[in-house]
């Protein structure tokens, strides 16, 4: 019954959401989100249980999440449904206008010097945080230089060294950031599809189940792998090169049993799930600690509108406290490390309960039409570069676990610096993409 519910789900948001030749993102953020709702329901037939099993309120969890996000897509597609839908033509007149070449620089240049620039600053100034934007720029490029590729059928293997460089490379890192590149390719691809043919499927189904795989090994081999790369000091860090890393996560990959597959699955439908924490914050208000009544939400908003610079005792973001105390659980805060979500769904619960809870979410969908429009709507720019804006500039809301402190703080920083930069820099960038 409640695989249904979740299919039934997902079946209305695409209807709700999918229009050809639009920025993917959106499709695949609620796509992604959908995920990690029915990951509860199957992670608990794995384990052979009922659905409440673990909580008595998984089943209002999972009905207020399917509403939830039903509600977010309907306002989303309302309030992007009167934009323009271009058609090929257009795609193709403006993809022509640029210099492929030496938009493949600009991606070679932002990849080479500005990835790290954020963490170079650290992560908790207001600068640090428009840094880390800034270093999105090869995101931008990325989608840019592939959609041009898409639409020419040209320079499709330097395309896939490009694939083959950022997923290698993504594994050179703490975080699995090798992921990043296979979203962005998805998003891209998301834009042109028409209609679902049965070759599209099976080759959905077959990159489905290649991702699954790949997700469920990195599962497996990842704890081990993340003590090989900090060198014991139990800190996010990687403290060997990158040829030892890589050789190590063969090594690891090589030596994987099926008994650790098997666990590794378990695993893995846990880790993506993100309904578990909605339900212990259900069973604990209002029969434990009573509503917040928008306590939680005014202080995502003010801590976002807060700069640090002009008020240094502001505190620092640690996610995992607010989570245990709404949840009841202990998990590892920043002194180890470590940060774990409540999750924004779980914040609106807090504040006003199941049927309040979806005014917060209502406004989160209407900031986001904001966001969409604002881009979508900035004719100077090449049209295909203000499909990669907005996709970049969306790419934080594609997860349900995110914590409404960090995903508004994000929607809202991408939203200032991409916004500028669309006034003074990327004008200037275009017309040299032109010559």
């Amino acid at each position: 019954m409640y695989l249904f519910l979740c299919f039934a789900t997902l079946f209305g948001m695409l209807a709700i959401l999918w229009k050809y030749n639009r920025p993917g993102i959106i499709v695949f953020a609620f796509t992604l989100q959908w995920v990690q709702v029915v990951a509860y329901v199957i992670w608990m037939n794995v384990k052979e249980k009922p659905i409440d099993f673990l909580s008595k309120n998984a089943p209002n969890a999972l009905l207020v999440a399917c509403l939830g996000l039903l509600l977010m897509a309907f306002i989303i597609s309302r309030g992007v449904s009167k934009l323009p839908v271009y058609s090929d033509q257009d795609f193709q007149k403006q993809a022509s206008l640029v210099n492929k070449k030496k938009l493949l620089i600009l991606y070679i240049i932002s990849t080479l010097f500005l990835s790290s620039i954020g963490f170079v600053f650290g992560n908790t100034s207001g600068l640090a945080q428009m840094l880390v934007t800034v270093s999105l720029f090869k995101w931008i490029f990325f989608i840019w230089y592939g959609v041009i590729v898409w639409l020419s059928k040209k320079n499709r293997m330097v395309l896939i060294v490009i694939l083959a460089y950022e997923f290698i490379s993504g594994l050179y890192s703490y975080f699995s950031s090798f992921k990043e590149v296979l979203f962005y390719t998805i998003i891209v691809s998301l834009t042109f599809i028409k209609q679902i043919t049965f070759r599209q499927f099976i080759n959905f189904l077959l990159i489905s189940v290649s991702l699954l795989f790949v997700f469920v090994t990195w599962t497996a081999v990842k704890g081990g792998y993340r003590e090989f790369l900090n060198q014991g000091s139990r800190m996010q860090v990687v403290n060997v090169s990158k040829s030892e890393a890589l050789s190590k996560i063969g090594e690891k990959v090589q030596t994987i049993s099926w008994n650790q597959y098997q666990a590794s699955m378990t695993m893995s439908l846990y880790r993506i799930q993100y309904i578990l924490h909605l339900t212990k914050v259900m069973d604990r208000i209002p029969k434990i600690m009573p509503h917040e009544n928008g306590k939680l939400w005014w202080e995502n908003v003010s801590f976002v509108f807060t700069p640090r610079i002009l008020f240094p005792e502001k505190s620092i973001y640690e996610p995992s406290k607010k989570t245990n105390k709404y949840t009841g659980f202990k998990y590892a805060g920043l002194q180890k490390g470590a940060a774990f979500s409540l999750g924004y769904f779980a914040d609106s619960y807090v504040d006003f309960g199941f049927i309040g809870m979806f005014l917060p979410l209502s406004l989160l969908a209407l900031f986001i039409v904001l966001i969409y429009r604002t881009f979508y709507n900035m004719h100077q720019l090449n049209l295909v570069f203000r499909f990669a804006i907005i996709n970049v500039t969306l790419y934080n809301f594609i997860s349900f676990e995110a914590d409404g402190l960090f995903l508004f703080g994000r929607l809202c920083t991408n939203l200032l610096v991409f916004w500028i930069l669309s006034k003074t820099v990327f004008p200037t960038i275009q017309k040299w993409l032109y010559e």
